[in-house]
């Protein structure tokens, strides 16, 4: 289930059980509605938080990792043919970057959850990461992204609107089905 915030202003804040159930209440009136706006909410956010890009170590290449092989043998009083015969017996698969110690866990920062302001009822999801909208893809990130994108815009923005189009012909459908009643 989503949070649910109260917005005036520029400010929001969490509601109380009791608003919660209110807007509950509310939102269970039409079935539809609410199952469409939760199902379109989650569907972005299981998204971003699947792609979401965390800093990484930059992986050793598998030459530069057998280089090292090679020399640490040597230190041991081999000689580098000795070394070589040895590295060549041994495979060197590429590695994937670990997690930096450097990185803030922005990927922990996505929220989602409905606004209540004083017209409206919002759907959202957003990095609470005070750096979020600058995030952008690099060259060791482990996601489907094209090297430069910024993350928000293509994970948050661009299926929100989406998911807005794809809710609003919902609610079209459901307000021409009890028009016809």
């Amino acid at each position: 289930m989503s949070k649910i915030f109260v917005r005036q202003g520029n400010a929001a804040v969490s509601v109380s059980d009791e608003m919660e159930r209110l807007v509950n209440q509310l939102l269970d009136a039409n079935p539809i509605i609410k199952r469409a706006i939760e199902d379109e909410i989650e569907q972005v956010y299981q998204d971003a938080y699947r792609q979401w890009p965390v800093r990484v170590i930059p992986p050793k290449s598998a030459d530069r990792r057998k280089e090292q092989t090679i020399y640490a043998i040597q230190q041991s009083g081999k000689t580098r043919q000795d070394a070589l015969a040895i590295v060549e017996e041994m495979t060197f698969k590429p590695q994937e970057g670990k997690i930096s110690p450097k990185s803030q866990d922005s990927k922990n920062k996505l929220e989602r959850g409905i606004m209540v302001t004083s017209d409206e009822l919002v759907g959202f999801v957003r990095n609470t990461a005070p750096y979020a909208w600058a995030i952008k893809t690099g060259t060791y990130t482990r996601n489907t992204l094209a090297y430069g994108t910024r993350t928000s815009n293509e994970l948050l923005w661009s299926p929100v609107r989406k998911a807005a189009n794809k809710l609003v012909n919902v609610l079209a459908d459901d307000l021409l089905k009890e028009a016809k009643r």
